[in-house]
C-alpha cells in the first residue's frame, strides 16, 4: 500500500488590468532549468492558512497591495508534481485592489510588466506552470497537471 500524499499548496495571482496580466521576470535561479523566467506572483500557503488568506498575504508581501476576499476569484487548479514540494497550485484572478503596485522582491524578480494574451503567447521563457495554467484558463479549462518543468 502506498503512503498517503502530503501535498503543499501554492497560490498564484493573476492580477488583471483590462485584458492584460501582470508578470514578473524572475532571475534568481529558483527554477531547476536555470536562466530567467516570466512568472505570475505566487507563494506557498502557510500552515493554518486558507488559500484566499495566502493570496491576500502574498499580494501585500510581493506587490504592496491590499485585496479583499470578495475580490479574489479562483479560476484554475493545477496538480503540480514538478515542484520541489509536490502539491496543488490555486490560480486566483484579482481585478480590484487598493494601493500602488510595486515589486517588493527585487532580489528575485528584476522586472514586472502587464502583458496581453498575445504578448504572453509570443514571449519566450514563461515558466512551465504559468504557461500551462494561463493557456488552460484561456481555453476554459479549470484543471491542469504539470509533471516536469521544461525549458521551452
Amino acid at each position: 500500500m502506498k503512503e498517503r500524499a502530503m501535498f503543499k499548496g501554492v497560490i498564484n495571482l493573476i492580477i488583471k488590468q483590462d485584458d492584460k496580466i501582470l508578470l514578473f521576470f524572475r532571475n534568481d535561479g529558483f527554477f531547476s532549468y536555470g536562466g530567467g523566467w516570466w512568472v505570475i506572483p505566487a507563494g506557498h500557503i502557510e500552515q493554518g492558512e486558507t488559500a484566499k488568506e495566502a493570496a491576500i498575504r502574498e499580494a501585500k508581501e510581493e506587490l504592496d497591495i491590499d485585496i479583499q476576499p470578495q475580490d479574489i476569484k479562483c479560476v484554475h487548479i493545477m496538480s503540480n508534481l514538478a515542484s520541489k514540494t509536490e502539491g496543488f497550485d490555486f490560480f486566483f484572478v484579482v481585478e480590484k485592489f487598493s494601493g500602488t503596485l510595486r515589486n517588493c522582491e527585487g532580489d528575485k524578480c528584476v522586472e514586472m510588466r502587464y502583458m496581453s494574451p498575445d504578448e504572453i503567447k509570443n514571449t519566450k521563457n514563461i515558466v512551465t506552470t504559468t504557461n500551462i495554467a494561463l493557456n488552460a484558463i484561456m481555453d476554459g479549462d479549470f484543471y491542469s497537471e504539470c509533471k516536469a518543468y521544461t525549458a521551452d
